[in-house]
């Protein structure tokens, strides 16, 4: 089968690769659709700490080909929702159901034509969800997994800084967990669209007005209940902190290079009472998202396809900031 090999840097190969084989407990599964994280953008620019060779993709789905031992063969045939990674089940980190903390954790790349995944790393898709759209999922986990974090305030105003997948999917959630104003701030006039018909109240281009003024004109001078630093950027994570109301809470949602410091005034902590969250990965939020995925309207995101023969020309997309979301699209599953 065929799979796209990371090399480092934005240089990828397609190579030739065994044939997965279900083992005891797991099933093989031709991907679908597989979308670009910024995550793995961001690998391919050093600003990451994964290392080449590496076959990348975690946001994928399928239809199940193959099943192992113990697995029922009702599931041939079915076309599921992945999660990517699987940990060894027994440490403290798995009993809590944060895989991606395990030391052992194992990332299966979607950029392939098909996987091997633990039959309980995989679920049939909600009626009425395409396998494109579903694709999602993984993204949309990650987000619910942070807002879950803490209890949203009744009536919050919720500023997403950063209007790309995370950032946009992390307002749509905030709108569904009882957010009464959604504000989000993008420089790129297509991104503020989308979040319009997303169900914004406001969209601000921080690059025409003050994103500090138009925030603090909203919230009569409080700041937002809930901010959310969407993009990855130390610079704005130090701009979102300020923008955050007293006893308020800032939330992690851009992965922000390894090594960048959390740029502070403890007075925001200690006096202003500001609490600061993260969170990495899906955690225990899958299947609550895969359930939610028909009625959040996401299918819009999807600006972009490429074949998996082209995942160079699709990396240089995303990292330009075309779109939204970019699906790599193997021909096997055409």
């Amino acid at each position: 089968m065929k799979v796209a090999t990371w090399q480092g840097a934005d240089r990828f190969t397609i190579d030739t690769a065994p044939e997965p084989v279900a083992g005891p407990g797991q099933v093989v599964v031709a991907v679908h659709a597989a979308g670009i994280c910024g995550t793995d953008v961001h690998a391919t620019q050093g600003l990451f700490p994964w290392k080449p060779p590496l076959v990348l993709g975690h946001e994928y789905t399928g239809v199940v080909r193959e099943v192992g031992r113990g697995v029922a063969k009702s599931l041939l045939g079915r076309t599921v929702g992945c999660e990517p990674s699987y940990g060894c089940g027994k440490c403290a980190a798995c009993a809590a159901g944060r895989v991606s903390q395990c030391a052992q954790c194992v990332r299966v790349g979607g950029f392939a034509e098909r996987v091997a995944l633990p039959a309980r790393n995989v679920h049939a898709l909600p009626r009425g969800l395409d396998p494109i759209t579903a694709a999602m999922t993984e993204p949309t986990a990650c987000c619910l997994a942070g807002l879950e974090t803490f209890r949203m305030p009744r009536g919050a105003a919720v500023l997403v800084i950063g209007g790309g997948i995370m950032g946009l999917v992390t307002m749509v959630l905030a709108g569904r967990l009882g957010a009464k104003r959604l504000i989000l701030s993008d420089p790129i006039e297509e991104r503020r669209k989308m979040a319009k018909s997303l169900g914004a109240a406001v969209v601000i281009d921080p690059v025409r007005e003050s994103l500090r003024d138009r925030v603090m004109e909203l919230t009569s001078g409080r700041g937002a209940d809930v901010v959310c630093e969407a993009v990855g950027k130390p610079e704005l994570v130090k701009e979102a902190i300020a923008l955050t109301r007293p006893n308020g809470f800032f939330q992690l949602v851009g992965v922000n290079p390894k090594g960048s410091v959390l740029p502070l005034d403890l007075w925001d902590v200690h006096f202003r009472e500001i609490r600061i969250g993260g969170a990495f990965g899906r955690g225990t939020a899958y299947e609550r998202a895969l359930a939610l995925m028909p009625k959040l309207g996401l299918k819009r995101l999807v600006t972009a396809h490429f074949p998996l023969e082209r995942i160079g020309d699709a990396f240089a997309h995303a990292a330009a900031g075309h779109g939204v979301k970019t699906m790599i699209v193997p021909a096997s599953a055409a």
